[in-house]
């Protein structure tokens, strides 16, 4: 088991091996992440002792709007997954990522620890390979999500 401090200095190490295989890979771009303009949505990338997510997490803390910013999402449902391939997964209520439930729509890497630094290329590229397809999508329908939502207030 790592210490805290142990914890701390791997996780940093794993954050900036991300950043260093993007240099390699020739991945010069700015992350999309917490530009979100859709309210109580961000773009996020996580890594834990199980797996790695590359997530829209809608994290509204009224459950009743949160579920109305998932359901703007999910009406866009079919056109995402032509957009970014059937292994996009959705879910209303997802507990993977603490106490608190938040509504997801995910793209998942089983099996991967971010304490096994033998992982860590595998989950880079993942992270690589599909927050770019979360990204455009994101930009496709953002104005829409937005305007739909305004018009729920």
């Amino acid at each position: 088991m790592w210490s805290k401090e142990e914890a701390k200095e791997l996780r940093l190490n794993f954050w900036n091996g991300f950043k260093r295989y993007c240099s390699r890979h020739h991945i010069y771009r700015k992350w999309v992440l917490t530009g979100v303009k859709i309210k109580s949505t961000q773009l996020k990338f996580y890594v834990d002792n199980e797996k790695a997510l590359v997530m829209f997490q809608i994290d509204h803390k009224n459950d009743l709007r949160r579920y109305e910013v998932y359901e703007c999402f999910q009406s866009y449902r079919k056109l995402m997954a032509a957009d970014c391939g059937e292994d996009l997964l959705w879910e209303e209520d997802y507990a993977g990522l603490g106490e608190r439930l938040v509504s997801a729509v995910y793209f998942e890497l089983k099996n991967v620890n971010m304490y096994r630094r033998e992982d860590w290329e595998r989950i880079y590229a993942f992270f690589a390979e599909k927050m770019p397809l979360l990204e455009e999508a994101y930009w496709e329908y953002r104005d829409l999500i937005s305007a739909r939502l305004k018009n729920m207030d």
